[in-house]
């Protein structure tokens, strides 16, 4: 597709315009037509047809010396708004490109390069454009020699008459273009390097960088750049100053990332390595220095975990969920909790209140109606409505009291450490492959939890069910066990959790009892994935065990409770508290030797809704 075919008027209104700002005017026979009331631009035209428009950033680096010796195509484009053609009535204008400094002035314009053939315009045509080569910007200046500030001039003349001050466009002649990157390091990983640079420029100059290395790689990447003529020099002594394609190592790394690991490299080889920065242009900045480094194995977590006697049993894989309703995930989640806690694979039973536990909720959670409550029902408490099993009851709630009680939506956040050491301090192991790897820092836990009330009778009493996520990373180690490397080692946990909650509310009954005491216990799911950027796939596995907590909540209706009543009234919430707990996650798979300990004694807190 041409370039000239993509710029409508509409296009033009909106790019960077660089119009003369003088006073000086010219009338015409429908008014007076000042310079200000035309649009000026000048675009790249990329190489799939379409256009860019160059604004004064890009402008100010575009024309280096390279892209007079390796021309691009441009496209300048003069246009004429509503007020400039109103202006303009039955008179005739016409404009010619021009470079130089002074080239609006009629005693100096002589000095001047004159570019392509004279423009028209007229009341029926508002915009016109030239088809240019960057060659022909450097026409009578040469490639060589240093940089010089100039405009591109567009030089109008109304019924033959020159407007005294004529729009143009900055531009620099044989600018230094790109910047070559600073600060480059590089770091060992395995079968490859992790290398990290320092920019100056930004989207308005940069596509991104690449990077060279030698010994060249098996397979070299494509050049993101024009390798001609006159690119930019680097020192003589640098391997990368010719721009061998062989020896790129990295595609294109986009603007705004400033490394990036290099793989199918040798290791026990010693690398040399430079970064160049390309520009909009497609030209290359010059190499930068070079520094060396040689790929070497690295040890991630799963490597010193298993390296140091690690037992966990690994290859579980977690396929997509199908689309499931609220109820029906609950009912999902549970059953296949009750399924996969078969006591008989661990080497000790879960506690008997804990198989009582799970096995309630089962039957519970697969044997309960999905239908509404009797309208005007009391429950065993004798506090109103029967909260009935559907979320969306269509029952409205009592005049002048809360809205029926029937889920509680909690968002959880606390701290969190897996106890992945347990397993070796149990045996009398020195190893703690979790703290060396990832220090003994804890990370966010967050987790979801969706509550459904099964008895209002002393207080609430329900079932929960609860995702989570946290996330732990950090360098992989050498072989010194040591030092740090460029790959990257994380362990992910995604644990899963049903509970029988507890809720002491009925305090609420009490004037000015804003606090509710709560417990919960459950049994748990996590489900955790092991990543290394030395391999290309993950080890995973899940682990099993139980939970419990104690904690306490603050009813904040009880500090504003006019408010309260209109968030019931208007959008059925009927409590919101802030709560804080203390929970043991024991994930050992009941005692089993053959699983990842992912257990913690933390605390928790977060936003709870009931509903």
């Amino acid at each position: 597709m041409n370039g000239r075919h993509l710029l409508g008027s509409g296009a033009l209104a909106i790019a960077l315009a660089a119009s003369a700002t003088a006073q000086a005017q010219t009338t015409t026979s429908s008014g007076t037509l000042a310079s200000t009331d035309f649009t000026f631009t000048l675009w790249r035209v990329n190489t799939d047809g379409t256009s860019t428009a160059l604004t004064t950033d890009t402008l100010a680096t575009y024309f280096t010396a390279a892209r007079c010796a390796c021309p691009t195509s441009l496209l300048a484009s003069l246009a004429l708004g509503t007020d400039g053609l109103t202006k303009l009535g039955t008179s005739t204008l016409d404009a010619q490109l021009m470079i130089g400094s002074d080239c609006d002035n009629v005693d100096t314009a002589a000095a001047c390069t004159t570019l392509g053939s004279t423009l028209t315009l007229s009341s029926s045509k508002a915009t016109t454009q030239e088809s240019l080569s960057s060659a022909d910007v450097f026409n009578g200046s040469g490639c060589s020699g240093d940089a010089t500030s100039n405009r591109l001039w567009a030089i109008v003349r109304v019924d033959g008459t020159r407007l005294d001050t004529q729009p143009s466009l900055p531009i620099t002649l044989r600018s230094a273009g790109p910047v070559t990157p600073t600060a480059v390091t590089a770091q060992t990983a395995d079968s490859g390097l992790l290398v990290s640079w320092s920019t100056t420029g930004d989207a308005t100059t940069l596509q991104g960088h690449q990077v060279f290395c030698s010994p060249g790689p098996t397979t070299a990447a494509t050049p993101a750049f024009q390798t001609c003529a006159a690119l930019p020099a680097a020192a003589s002594d640098n391997p990368f100053a010719n721009y061998d394609a062989a020896f790129i190592c990295s595609d294109l790394v986009a603007v705004g990332t400033n490394s990036v690991r290099l793989k199918g490299l040798q290791n026990g080889t010693l690398y040399q390595v430079a970064v160049a920065a390309v520009g909009v242009d497609g030209t290359p900045s010059a190499p930068s220095a070079v520094v060396t480094a040689t790929p070497a194995p690295t040890n991630g977590f799963d490597d010193l975990y298993f390296k140091s006697g690690g037992t966990a049993a690994t290859g579980c894989a977690v396929a997509p969920a199908p689309r499931l309703s609220g109820g029906a995930l609950v009912a999902t989640l549970i059953f296949v909790l009750c399924l996969v806690l078969r006591p008989g694979r661990a080497r000790r039973a879960p506690p008997r209140i804990l198989r009582v536990l799970v096995f309630a909720i089962c039957m519970d959670a697969l044997t309960a109606p999905e239908a509404e409550a009797e309208p005007g029902t009391v429950d065993e408490a004798g506090t109103g409505t029967r909260p009935t099993l559907l979320l969306n009851s269509a029952e409205p709630p009592p005049l002048g009291g809360p809205s029926p009680r029937g889920w509680n939506l909690e968002l959880r956040f606390g701290p969190y450490r897996p106890n992945v050491d347990s397993e070796f301090a149990d045996r009398g192991s020195d190893a703690r492959p979790y703290t060396q790897v990832f220090s003994s820092a804890r990370h966010l836990l967050f987790q979801v939890e969706v509550d459904r009330h099964i008895s209002h009778r002393a207080g609430t009493w329900a079932i929960g069910v609860n995702a989570g996520y946290t996330h732990a990373s950090a360098a992989a180690l050498a072989a010194d066990l040591t030092t740090r490397t460029g790959d990257q080692t994380s362990l992910t946990l995604l644990p899963l959790s049903v509970s029988l909650v507890y809720r002491a509310d009925v305090l609420r009954q009490f004037e000015g009892v804003g606090l509710i005491p709560y417990a919960k216990a459950g049994l748990d799911c996590t489900f955790w994935r092991i990543a290394d950027t030395a391999r290309t796939g993950t080890t995973d596995g899940k682990t099993l065990g139980w939970h419990g907590a104690l904690g306490v909540s603050l009813d904040l209706a009880s500090f504003d409770p006019d408010s309260a009543r209109v968030m019931d009234r208007d959008a059925g919430v009927n409590q919101t508290a802030i709560f804080f707990e203390v929970a043991r996650y024991a994930l050992d798979g009941f005692g089993s030797g053959s699983v990842l300990h992912v257990g913690d004694t933390t605390w928790m807190g977060g936003l709870m809704f009931e509903m």
